[in-house]
């Protein structure tokens, strides 16, 4: 049987429900989503919470939602139980439908694989009569539910809508770089080769003198990528699948080394072949499409692609897919083959530019005002002055977060949370950020040349050191939080270089104290992470878990120096001749005890972010703790 839209709905036939009251049959009168998930495929998430949503607000109109979880991956049907319901605790805590579980594959038999639907999550919508009038993706249901409820849906409609994504039965040969990647293999290749050192990228320059195939080779042959950790598409995983279950072959069709190809083929397991670069032929454009045309003849193919390489591919091609097309691919793809399957969720916005730039950390650049508040010197030019500046480190810090961030790709994958950093996560291309350093280090000096040459001198140093933390100082026990500590020191200097006050050695010195203290806060916590999570020790970190307690001592240590370096600053003349009442700030020493002695202990109870800094601004009591020591020094003045 093939189930299409106008066909009778198949019954429901779940092993167990797992959320609300079992459901025999279809009633009359009643308008039923059916929709199909696993926890494994990440647009299900958003598609739950979409269900959710519908579900209250058409509860009163006769809609009821099911939600099928057929396709779970676990050795066991009680495995896949627990690991759903533990799922479903998480992520839907409070579902308003019903969710099915069903394991003999009776489910998938009689609904997914005769739909001809493209993978998961799919929803049917079943009308007041018990036939099926839409077969699709659940980002179309707010047009569609509405018509069904009030009989003004064309099922016609929604036919030619299902089998414009239905595919053939020719092999499905998908590309990889931007495909069935969220990401490029080439410049994963080369950051990874880049901390190796002169000798290992000087081999990868002398490479270009054989063609762009050599380059490929020689970084794939030099770097060790983790293909378990690599973003894939999930849109094409769920393509691929759904081919796979109606006995398509797939094969993998990319520009990429030969190494990276097999790797990924032999890890996902789902392809019938591939076809890559070697060290002398890159397989792209026409030569691609020459060697698809050969094995498979013209039109004898679907073709999965995501840029202008692809259009040689796609002419020769049965059917198009395009992945995360530009606007102008869009209308020549569309010229070229009339129609296409689109396998992307739109655009991605400028939230993970926001999160990649690390806008939240500019706060830190903040530093740079602090040689105006401790001299006393406001004015309107030294202010202007300052805010130039601030601006300037923030477009330099951009530049140094996005290149630690492509420098860290495959730790950040590793890691709990970073693994949702925009690059790590496929949100954006390294290909990209490598173009938005340089672009945003030009703009951060071009502003600084405003100010002066030494202000430039400070700025660059900063680059300097902060990559070369990056790259190399980072994975060196006690001197990575000394380089941190240099280099919120370094604002501090810019900001007086850049007014022309000088820095006094009090304020340097209890810079490198407090800051030092904050370094060592942020490795505590990292460390503690691991041990509570029972992870192993890092192997591109110096550090070791039983190191906790030592760190932990050195935390208190150069807090507390910070706290006497304050003290003896208040004894001294200097601030005699600066403050009315100077005696006021010996109020800060017990405050300043109490903040850090408070963050060590909320970084010993797991309680604190990666960024003792991120912390101190969410926190309510170290905001309020900040608030008071700025409020006694303007007691002072």
């Amino acid at each position: 049987m093939v189930l299409r839209v106008e066909s009778l709905a198949p019954p429901i036939k779940v092993e167990s429900w797992l959320r609300g009251q079992p459901l025999t049959s279809f009633q009359p009168g009643k308008v039923y989503i059916v929709q199909f998930w696993a926890t494994w495929s990440l647009p299900c998430m958003a598609a739950m919470r979409h269900l959710v949503q519908l579900q209250e607000k058409y509860k009163h109109s006769g809609l009821e939602i099911i939600g099928v979880a057929a396709h779970e991956r676990a050795r066991t049907p009680d495995e896949a139980q627990t690991k759903l319901d533990a799922w479903l605790t998480k992520n839907v805590p409070n579902p308003n439908y019903r969710i099915g579980f069903e394991c003999t594959g009776e489910m998938n038999n009689l609904w997914m694989e005769s739909d001809l639907s493209c993978g998961i999550p799919t929803s049917f919508v079943v009308n007041r009569d018990g036939y099926i009038v839409f077969i699709g993706r659940p980002k179309q249901l707010d047009d569609v539910i509405p018509k069904v409820l009030d009989s003004n849906w064309r099922t016609s409609d929604a036919a030619k809508a299902a089998n414009a994504e239905c595919p053939s039965d020719k092999p499905l040969v998908v590309d990889l770089d931007g495909s069935l990647l969220l990401t490029d293999v080439l410049y994963e290749s080369c950051l990874d080769v880049l901390p190796l050192g002169f000798h290992a990228n000087f081999a990868a320059v002398r490479a270009l003198a054989n063609g762009k195939a050599a380059v490929k080779h020689h970084l794939a042959q030099a770097s060790e990528l983790d293909y378990a950790t690599l973003p894939y598409n999930p849109r094409v995983i769920d393509l691929i699948q759904a081919a796979k279950a109606r006995g398509r072959k797939v094969y993998l069709a990319t520009a990429a080394n030969a190494k990276h190809a097999k790797a990924i083929a032999d890890y996902l397991g789902i392809f019938d072949g591939w076809f890559a670069s070697d060290a002398k032929t890159n397989l792209s454009g026409s030569l691609k499409a020459e060697i698809l045309t050969v094995a498979f003849g013209k039109n004898g193919f679907d073709y999965v692609g995501n840029g202008p390489a692809d259009f040689p591919v796609w002419e020769i091609a049965d059917k198009a897919y395009g992945v995360g097309l530009s606007n102008a691919v869009k209308s020549r793809l569309v010229a070229l083959k009339g129609n296409y399957v689109t396998l992307d969720d739109g655009n991605v916005g400028t939230r993970p530019w926001f999160k990649a730039l690390r806008v939240h950390q500019y706060v830190k650049n903040l530093l740079v005002f602090v040689p105006l508040a401790t001299s006393h010197q406001f004015t309107l030019a030294s202010i202007t002055t300052a805010v130039i500046a601030f601006v300037a480190f923030c477009g330099c810090a951009s530049a140094v977060y996005i290149l630690n961030d492509l420098l860290d790709l495959r730790s950040d994958r590793a890691h709990a949370t970073k693994r949702a950093r925009p690059f790590a996560s496929g949100l954006l291309q390294p290909r990209t950020g490598l173009l938005m350093v340089p672009m945003f280090l030009l703009f951060s000096l071009m502003l600084a040349t405003t100010i002066s040459l030494e202000f430039v001198s400070v700025l660059a140093g900063y680059f300097v050191l902060t990559s070369a933390y990056s790259v190399y100082l980072k994975r060196k026990m006690l001197l990575d939080v000394i380089v941190l500590a240099v280099l919120y020191t370094t604002r501090i200097i810019a900001g007086g270089v850049a007014a022309e006050i000088q820095i006094s050695q009090w304020l340097f010195i209890f810079s490198m104290f407090i800051f030092t203290s904050l370094a060592l806060i942020k490795r505590y916590v990292e460390l503690a992470r691991r041990l509570d999570r029972g992870l192993p020790d890092r192997s591109d970190r110096d550090y070791r878990i039983g190191d906790l307690d030592v760190v932990a001592a050195l935390v208190a240590a150069a807090g507390m120096n910070a706290v006497t370096i304050f003290a003896l600053y208040v004894t001294s003349s200097d601030v005699q001749r600066l403050y009315r009442h100077p005696k006021a700030l010996w109020l800060i020493c017990p405050i300043l005890i109490y903040w850090i002695g408070r963050a060590l202990m909320m970084a010993h109870r797991g309680l604190m972010d990666d960024d003792p800094i991120v912390f101190a601004l969410r926190d309510r009591i170290s905001t309020s703790a900040i608030v008071l020591m700025i409020a006694v020094v303007i007691i002072a003045i």
